[in-house]
């Protein structure tokens, strides 16, 4: 029987796992025990039907992950077979908050796993860890050497070193997503695609930042959530004191252009790239400065539009925070090689969404509608 503890289960991240155990349970002739975790219940998470349904058909808790007792007691006294920590965190927070949501949490994830004996520890972490090199479009592989641009990425840069060294821990994996997309997002493509509505009810051109040639490189949730199961099976077989690191990228090559031309063909919009003038002063900004220009000009309109449609209150904000990968992107382009977790034998892992396009994003704006969260003008 699989027992899989899922912690941080309803986040981004973590109801696309849910939603992946639940399909291969549902195909297995196998009694699976899955446990979620989170500090949210699955009905106030802003879920659709289907997946609040799939949410009653595990085991799930609520609490806080801050808490050690509650971290003792999610693991209760079963032995897992996979321990999957997804929990999520949010830009714009203090060196404080990332220190207790990202690494003691992890830490203390990590040190439950090896007190009650998993099989296999999968901890999710970020691509946007990376030290730039002199070419700026060549993909950064797992060795690579790392460098943090901002305290989220400090943090989780400490968090991977210090798992890592953990004593008598289990079998572990990190997974260090590029871009993420897909059902559920709210903070990686959601900008973009607020800016390409804004232009579509007001019939401008999208205004994209950047170069188009900049590696943006993506990868879809659902693919995330695969990588986090099987990666887990594998490292499961593997010694002991096993490790693993893999970057989760498509292999689309996607470059700032490709990311902006499918936003806008989603909306039926054109993009416009800024002229080399206002790139040059642009790259001259302090990116607190640059991030609050970008977010005058849209948070308005956003507010215009949702009003006119009868939407009240919508948690999706065209705000990019200072630390979002892509305000930097100038500086620190996001050129990921995800290759290597296809290649590694035994893992039984293949990219299921091979590039970002209209439609691997319109399946975020249905659900959106859906929940009334967004215009139904497209």
């Amino acid at each position: 029987m699989p027992s899989v503890l899922v912690v941080g289960s309803a986040n981004f991240y973590g109801r696309a796992v849910i939603q992946e155990l639940c399909a291969q349970r549902d195909l297995s002739s196998d009694t699976w025990m899955i446990r979620g975790v989170d500090k949210v219940l699955p009905e106030l998470a802003l879920f659709p039907p289907n997946v609040i349904k799939l949410f009653e058909s595990v085991d799930y808790r609520m609490g806080n992950l801050r808490s050690a007792e509650f971290l003792e007691q999610a693991f209760g006294d079963t032995q897992w077979d996979y321990v999957i920590n997804i929990a999520e965190y949010k830009f714009g927070q203090t060196a404080a908050v990332y220190e207790q949501d990202v690494r003691l949490m992890s830490l203390e994830v990590a040190r439950l796993a090896s007190k009650y004996k998993a099989n296999a520890l999968v901890h999710v972490s970020t691509a946007h860890v990376f030290k730039p090199h002199g070419s700026p479009n060549t993909p950064h592989v797992e060795d690579d050497a790392m460098e943090a641009s901002n305290e989220l990425a400090a943090t989780h840069v400490r968090t991977e070193q210090e798992l890592q060294m953990c004593k008598g821990r289990p079998p572990l994996v990190i997974l260090r997503p590029a871009l993420c997309y897909g059902p559920g997002d709210r903070q990686n493509v959601v900008p973009m695609l607020i800016s390409a509505q804004i232009s579509h009810a007001t019939n401008q051109p999208m205004p994209i930042l950047w170069d188009k040639d900049l590696r943006v490189s993506t990868v879809h949730v659902a693919d995330v959530a695969r990588a986090c199961i099987q990666s887990a099976k594998w490292i499961a077989t593997q010694n002991q004191e096993s490790f693993a690191v893999f970057n989760l990228a498509d292999l689309g090559d996607t470059t700032n252009a490709k990311l902006a031309n499918a936003v806008a063909q989603l909306f039926n919009v054109k993009p416009s790239f800024q002229n080399s003038a206002f790139n040059f002063i642009a790259k001259r900004l302090k990116t607190s400065e640059l991030t609050e220009e970008v977010n005058e000009s849209l948070l308005g309109p956003w507010m215009e539009l949702l009003t006119q449609h009868g939407i009240a209150n919508s948690p999706l904000s065209p705000y990019i925070d200072a630390e979002h990968p892509y305000c930097r992107l100038e500086h620190c382009p996001l050129a990921i090689n995800g290759s290597r977790v296809e290649n590694t034998q035994g893992l039984d892992f293949k990219y299921q969404y091979s590039s970002v396009s209209p439609d691997t994003l319109r399946p975020m704006i249905d659900e959106f509608q859906q929940l009334g969260l967004w215009p139904t003008s497209i």
